[in-house]
This record gives C-alpha cells, sequence and structure tokens, in this order.
C-alpha cells in the first residue's frame, strides 16, 4: 500500500465542507487536497444513518480526486455499526474503493482488551478494533485480515491523513 486517501466532513456557520487528501505513506506527504464547501439546507443527522448527511458530501470531493490510491479511510464507522453497514462502508461501495471506517467514539458493542489494544465485540462477533479512542472497522473490500494490517500500519493511532481532512474542513467552512 503506497497512497492512502482521508476523507471527513465539518459543518458551520450555515455551510458545510468535504475533505479529500491522498497521502503517499511512504513520504507523509500529501498529494493531493480537495475541499469542496457546500451552503443551503443540510441534511439533519438521524442517528445511525450518517450516510444520509454526510454521504453525498464525501461523494462529491471523492469524485474530484486526481490522483490514484489504494485505500479510503472515512471518519466513520464501517462494520462496528448496528446494521453492520456504516458510512465507510456505504461511501466505499457507492465510490469503488476499499474502505476502512475510523471513528472516536464506539457505536456498538463492547471492548475485549488483546495485549496493547482491543477487539470490539457485538453480538459474539469481532467487528472491529481499537486502541485509546480510535475505533477501527472494515468498510467496504477489505477482510478482517486485512483490516489488522491496516491497523497495525497506523499503530491503532487515528491516521494523520484523518486529521488533515478534518482540519482542512473545518478551516474551509470558517472561510468567507
Amino acid at each position: 500500500m503506497e497512497k492512502v486517501c482521508g476523507v471527513d466532513v465539518a459543518y458551520g456557520k450555515g455551510r458545510y465542507a468535504a475533505a479529500a487528501v491522498v497521502q503517499d505513506l511512504g513520504k507523509l506527504d500529501n498529494v493531493e487536497t480537495v475541499v469542496k464547501v457546500f451552503t443551503g439546507r443540510q441534511t439533519p443527522y438521524i442517528p445511525g444513518f450518517l450516510v444520509l448527511r454526510e454521504g453525498p458530501p464525501l461523494l462529491e470531493a471523492l469524485a474530484a480526486v486526481k490522483t490514484d490510491f489504494d485505500l479510503l479511510l472515512v471518519d466513520g464507522h464501517g462494520r462496528a455499526h448496528p446494521r453492520r453497514c456504516g458510512l465507510a462502508t456505504l461511501v466505499g461501495f457507492v465510490a469503488g474503493f476499499p474502505t476502512v471506517g475510523v471513528a472516536k467514539s464506539l457505536l456498538v458493542g463492547e471492548l475485549v482488551p488483546k495485549n496493547d489494544y482491543c477487539e470490539i465485540v457485538d453480538g459474539g462477533e469481532v467487528v472491529g478494533l481499537c486502541r485509546g479512542r480510535n475505533y477501527f472497522s472494515q468498510g467496504y473490500g477489505v477482510s478482517f485480515n486485512d483490516l489488522r494490517k491496516i491497523f497495525q500500519l497506523f499503530h491503532g493511532d487515528y491516521p494523520e491523513v484523518l486529521r488533515t481532512a478534518d482540519r482542512m474542513s473545518k478551516t474551509a467552512i470558517l472561510k468567507q
């Protein structure tokens, strides 16, 4: 895996912005950044249906990315979702990219300690991995074995590419 793309959405001041950042993992350089700003009515947040609110702007930002990448990281859940199909799963499916969700809060299940990380277990099924407050779960086109490798690649930390997408989307809504 050479390049990853991280996406996030921010809201405020009657606007919302979606950012997509492609990062070269070898150099830790941002290869491409795209920010789309939207005004007007936002879809309200409905618990468990974040995809209705964030999916369309994320897909629009992704459509503007010109650089090829190997993995899409979404600030949201994949299988660690009540329906086993969160924002990361649906955005990855529609966009056609292997996807992992990295969320900052636990949506379902309980944490089962395993050495220096935890497994997210829901209904007797391991649906993700966690270290600290970073919850990784399969999105679209990623096996659980691949999820473990990706989790290890980022040491269970919140990926810098997602942190950058978060910062860029927040900055964009503050600009006039």
